[in-house]
Protein backbone atom coordinates (compact mmCIF):
# COMPACT_ATOMS: atom_id res chain seq x y z
CA UNK A 1 0.00 0.00 0.00
CA UNK A 2 0.78 3.40 -0.66
CA UNK A 3 -0.39 6.51 0.20
CA UNK A 4 0.39 10.17 -0.87
CA UNK A 5 0.79 13.19 1.59
CA UNK A 6 0.15 16.25 0.75
CA UNK A 7 0.94 19.82 2.44
CA UNK A 8 -1.62 23.38 1.77
CA UNK A 9 -3.49 22.74 -1.32
CA UNK A 10 -5.26 26.65 -0.87
CA UNK A 11 -7.93 25.72 -3.13
CA UNK A 12 -5.61 24.71 -6.36
CA UNK A 13 -6.32 20.84 -6.55
CA UNK A 14 -5.72 20.31 -10.16
CA UNK A 15 -1.76 21.46 -9.34
CA UNK A 16 -2.33 19.20 -6.04
CA UNK A 17 -2.93 15.90 -8.23
CA UNK A 18 -0.62 16.71 -10.93
CA UNK A 19 2.03 16.33 -8.50
CA UNK A 20 0.80 13.16 -6.90
CA UNK A 21 0.89 11.79 -10.50
CA UNK A 22 4.07 12.72 -11.17
CA UNK A 23 6.44 12.33 -7.95
CA UNK A 24 4.41 9.89 -6.11
CA UNK A 25 3.19 7.63 -8.98
CA UNK A 26 0.27 5.57 -8.08
CA UNK A 27 -1.90 5.78 -4.51
CA UNK A 28 -4.25 4.16 -2.77
CA UNK A 29 -4.97 6.97 -0.74
CA UNK A 30 -3.90 10.79 -0.52
CA UNK A 31 -4.03 12.50 2.88
CA UNK A 32 -4.36 16.60 3.40
CA UNK A 33 -2.90 18.22 6.33
CA UNK A 34 -5.36 21.00 6.08
CA UNK A 35 -5.42 24.63 4.71
CA UNK A 36 -6.81 22.53 1.52
CA UNK A 37 -10.00 25.18 0.66
CA UNK A 38 -12.24 22.65 -0.64
CA UNK A 39 -15.21 25.51 -1.53
CA UNK A 40 -17.76 23.59 -3.61
CA UNK A 41 -19.13 27.30 -4.13
CA UNK A 42 -18.46 30.68 -4.07
CA UNK A 43 -21.10 31.40 -1.08
CA UNK A 44 -18.62 28.73 1.28
CA UNK A 45 -15.54 30.65 -0.10
CA UNK A 46 -17.15 33.38 1.88
CA UNK A 47 -16.62 31.42 5.10
CA UNK A 48 -12.56 31.05 5.05
CA UNK A 49 -11.38 32.93 7.66
CA UNK A 50 -8.64 35.44 6.51
CA UNK A 51 -8.45 38.62 4.69
CA UNK A 52 -10.54 38.77 1.85
CA UNK A 53 -8.16 38.79 -0.87
CA UNK A 54 -6.88 35.38 -0.09
CA UNK A 55 -10.33 34.32 -0.12
CA UNK A 56 -10.80 32.19 -3.75
CA UNK A 57 -13.15 29.54 -5.19
CA UNK A 58 -10.59 27.93 -6.90
CA UNK A 59 -10.92 24.91 -9.07
CA UNK A 60 -13.01 22.25 -6.62
CA UNK A 61 -16.15 23.01 -8.06
CA UNK A 62 -14.80 21.34 -11.01
CA UNK A 63 -14.39 18.40 -9.10
CA UNK A 64 -17.29 18.46 -7.52
CA UNK A 65 -19.38 18.53 -10.92
CA UNK A 66 -17.12 15.43 -12.03
CA UNK A 67 -15.69 16.98 -14.73
CA UNK A 68 -12.14 16.49 -13.01
CA UNK A 69 -11.14 13.67 -10.40
CA UNK A 70 -8.28 13.14 -8.07
CA UNK A 71 -5.96 9.98 -8.63
CA UNK A 72 -6.77 8.69 -5.75
CA UNK A 73 -9.56 9.08 -2.75
CA UNK A 74 -8.42 11.95 -0.48
CA UNK A 75 -9.08 12.43 2.94
CA UNK A 76 -8.69 15.77 4.64
CA UNK A 77 -8.44 17.92 7.69
CA UNK A 78 -8.78 21.14 8.57
CA UNK A 79 -6.06 23.97 8.93
CA UNK A 80 -7.01 27.89 9.77
CA UNK A 81 -8.47 28.58 5.94
CA UNK A 82 -11.16 26.25 5.21
CA UNK A 83 -14.83 26.71 4.84
CA UNK A 84 -15.61 26.29 8.45
CA UNK A 85 -18.81 26.80 8.83
CA UNK A 86 -19.95 24.84 6.29
CA UNK A 87 -17.11 22.10 7.13
CA UNK A 88 -18.87 22.14 10.66
CA UNK A 89 -22.67 22.03 9.74
CA UNK A 90 -22.12 18.97 7.68
CA UNK A 91 -19.87 17.46 9.52
CA UNK A 92 -16.89 14.39 8.85
CA UNK A 93 -17.53 11.78 6.15
CA UNK A 94 -18.06 12.79 2.26
CA UNK A 95 -17.66 16.20 1.67
CA UNK A 96 -17.37 15.82 -2.32
CA UNK A 97 -17.20 12.71 -4.49
CA UNK A 98 -14.00 11.15 -3.74
CA UNK A 99 -13.31 13.73 -1.14
CA UNK A 100 -13.46 12.58 2.64
CA UNK A 101 -13.72 15.20 5.95
CA UNK A 102 -11.74 13.66 8.92
CA UNK A 103 -13.50 16.04 11.29
CA UNK A 104 -12.15 18.24 13.81
CA UNK A 105 -10.37 15.07 15.89
CA UNK A 106 -10.25 11.77 16.16
CA UNK A 107 -8.66 8.50 15.40
CA UNK A 108 -10.12 6.97 12.05
CA UNK A 109 -8.89 3.48 10.01
CA UNK A 110 -8.47 4.45 6.30
CA UNK A 111 -6.65 2.37 3.43
CA UNK A 112 -5.44 -0.11 5.87
CA UNK A 113 -3.68 2.94 8.52
CA UNK A 114 -5.10 3.88 12.18
CA UNK A 115 -5.01 7.75 10.96
CA UNK A 116 -4.61 10.01 14.32
CA UNK A 117 -5.88 13.68 13.26
CA UNK A 118 -6.02 16.90 14.63
CA UNK A 119 -7.86 20.06 12.72
CA UNK A 120 -6.91 23.81 13.46
CA UNK A 121 -4.04 25.76 14.71
CA UNK A 122 -3.42 27.41 18.30
CA UNK A 123 -4.93 29.97 20.00
CA UNK A 124 -4.51 30.25 23.82
CA UNK A 125 -7.95 31.60 24.51
CA UNK A 126 -9.68 28.99 22.35
CA UNK A 127 -7.30 25.61 22.99
CA UNK A 128 -6.10 26.55 26.35
CA UNK A 129 -9.63 26.50 28.30
CA UNK A 130 -11.53 23.06 29.23
CA UNK A 131 -14.70 25.17 27.99
CA UNK A 132 -13.55 27.15 25.15
CA UNK A 133 -15.33 30.34 24.21
CA UNK A 134 -17.93 30.00 21.65
CA UNK A 135 -17.40 31.54 18.11
CA UNK A 136 -18.92 34.32 16.38
CA UNK A 137 -19.84 34.69 12.72
CA UNK A 138 -18.53 37.98 12.52
CA UNK A 139 -14.94 36.41 13.29
CA UNK A 140 -14.54 34.09 11.04
CA UNK A 141 -10.84 33.12 12.06
CA UNK A 142 -12.18 31.58 15.42
CA UNK A 143 -13.76 28.63 13.75
CA UNK A 144 -10.00 27.89 12.70
CA UNK A 145 -8.79 27.17 16.09
CA UNK A 146 -8.31 23.87 18.35
CA UNK A 147 -10.16 22.94 21.14
CA UNK A 148 -9.01 21.29 24.36
CA UNK A 149 -11.87 18.98 24.30
CA UNK A 150 -11.09 18.56 20.78
CA UNK A 151 -7.25 17.27 22.25
CA UNK A 152 -9.20 15.09 24.76
CA UNK A 153 -11.48 13.52 22.45
CA UNK A 154 -8.52 12.66 19.89
CA UNK A 155 -6.84 11.01 22.93
CA UNK A 156 -9.47 9.51 23.70
CA UNK A 157 -9.80 7.18 20.60
CA UNK A 158 -6.16 6.64 20.25
CA UNK A 159 -5.69 5.18 23.82
CA UNK A 160 -4.34 1.52 23.51
CA UNK A 161 -4.11 1.81 20.48
CA UNK A 162 -0.81 2.08 17.69
CA UNK A 163 -1.20 4.76 15.56
CA UNK A 164 0.10 4.80 12.09
CA UNK A 165 -0.01 8.25 10.73
CA UNK A 166 -0.96 11.56 12.73
CA UNK A 167 -2.50 14.49 11.11
CA UNK A 168 -2.31 18.07 12.11
CA UNK A 169 -2.18 21.27 10.52
CA UNK A 170 0.67 22.91 12.62
CA UNK A 171 3.89 21.50 13.42
CA UNK A 172 5.08 20.19 16.76
CA UNK A 173 7.55 22.51 18.99
CA UNK A 174 10.95 21.38 20.04
CA UNK A 175 12.02 20.78 16.17
CA UNK A 176 15.72 22.02 15.42
CA UNK A 177 14.24 24.11 12.21
CA UNK A 178 14.64 27.97 12.99
CA UNK A 179 12.31 30.20 11.18
CA UNK A 180 14.62 32.64 9.37
CA UNK A 181 17.54 30.88 10.97
CA UNK A 182 16.96 32.16 14.40
CA UNK A 183 12.52 31.41 15.75
CA UNK A 184 11.72 28.24 16.44
CA UNK A 185 8.10 27.22 15.62
CA UNK A 186 5.40 24.67 16.60
CA UNK A 187 3.70 24.51 19.31
CA UNK A 188 3.96 22.32 22.96
CA UNK A 189 0.16 20.89 22.64
CA UNK A 190 1.11 19.40 18.87
CA UNK A 191 4.67 18.36 20.29
CA UNK A 192 2.71 16.53 23.44
CA UNK A 193 0.19 14.53 21.24
CA UNK A 194 3.84 13.73 19.23
CA UNK A 195 5.23 12.42 22.55
CA UNK A 196 2.38 10.80 23.74
CA UNK A 197 0.91 8.91 20.79
CA UNK A 198 4.39 8.18 19.37
CA UNK A 199 3.09 7.55 15.67
CA UNK A 200 5.20 6.11 12.97
CA UNK A 201 5.32 9.09 10.98
CA UNK A 202 3.38 12.64 11.80
CA UNK A 203 2.38 14.90 8.96
CA UNK A 204 1.85 18.55 8.81
CA UNK A 205 1.81 21.16 7.09
CA UNK A 206 0.87 25.57 7.58
CA UNK A 207 4.00 26.80 7.21
CA UNK A 208 4.67 26.43 3.54
CA UNK A 209 8.40 25.13 4.61
CA UNK A 210 9.95 21.72 3.66
CA UNK A 211 11.23 19.76 6.84
CA UNK A 212 11.70 16.68 8.18
CA UNK A 213 13.66 15.30 11.63
CA UNK A 214 13.03 12.12 13.73
CA UNK A 215 11.06 12.55 17.36
CA UNK A 216 11.87 9.68 19.30
CA UNK A 217 10.18 6.65 17.00
CA UNK A 218 8.21 9.36 15.05
CA UNK A 219 9.52 10.79 11.56
CA UNK A 220 8.03 13.97 11.47
CA UNK A 221 7.03 15.09 8.14
CA UNK A 222 6.61 19.09 7.66
CA UNK A 223 5.39 19.84 4.10
CA UNK A 224 5.08 23.15 1.63
CA UNK A 225 2.48 24.06 0.36
CA UNK A 226 1.37 23.22 -3.43
CA UNK A 227 2.24 26.57 -4.80
CA UNK A 228 5.81 25.96 -4.40
CA UNK A 229 5.44 22.27 -5.99
CA UNK A 230 7.04 19.26 -5.09
CA UNK A 231 7.97 19.74 -1.21
CA UNK A 232 4.47 20.14 -0.77
CA UNK A 233 4.23 16.00 -1.24
CA UNK A 234 5.50 12.96 0.68
CA UNK A 235 5.14 9.43 -0.92
CA UNK A 236 4.53 6.67 2.06
CA UNK A 237 4.40 3.38 1.64
CA UNK A 238 3.26 0.57 4.10
CA UNK A 239 5.45 -2.67 4.17
CA UNK A 240 4.00 -6.22 4.70
CA UNK A 241 5.46 -5.73 8.52
CA UNK A 242 3.36 -2.93 9.23
CA UNK A 243 6.11 -0.01 9.20
CA UNK A 244 4.84 2.92 7.69
CA UNK A 245 8.04 4.30 5.70
CA UNK A 246 8.70 7.07 3.42
CA UNK A 247 10.14 6.65 0.37
CA UNK A 248 11.65 8.77 -2.50
CA UNK A 249 9.69 10.88 -5.02
CA UNK A 250 10.24 10.70 -8.57
CA UNK A 251 12.01 12.82 -10.55
CA UNK A 252 14.35 13.76 -8.27
CA UNK A 253 15.89 16.26 -10.40
CA UNK A 254 12.38 18.45 -10.98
Amino acid sequence: MRFAVIGDIHANFAKADAIVRRHCGPVDAIFSVGDAEPNRTEAESLGVGGPAKYRKVGDFPEFVAGWRSMSAPVYFIGGNHEPWPSLDAQGPGEWAPGFHFLGRSGVREVAGLRVAFLSGIYSRHFSEPDTPPAVTPERLKEYGYFTRPQVNLLLDQARGKRIDLLLTHEWPSGLSYLHRGKEPVGRDAIRALTDRLAPQVHACGHMHTPFRERVGATEVLCLSQVAYGPDAVSVLELTSDGTLKELPILDEAR
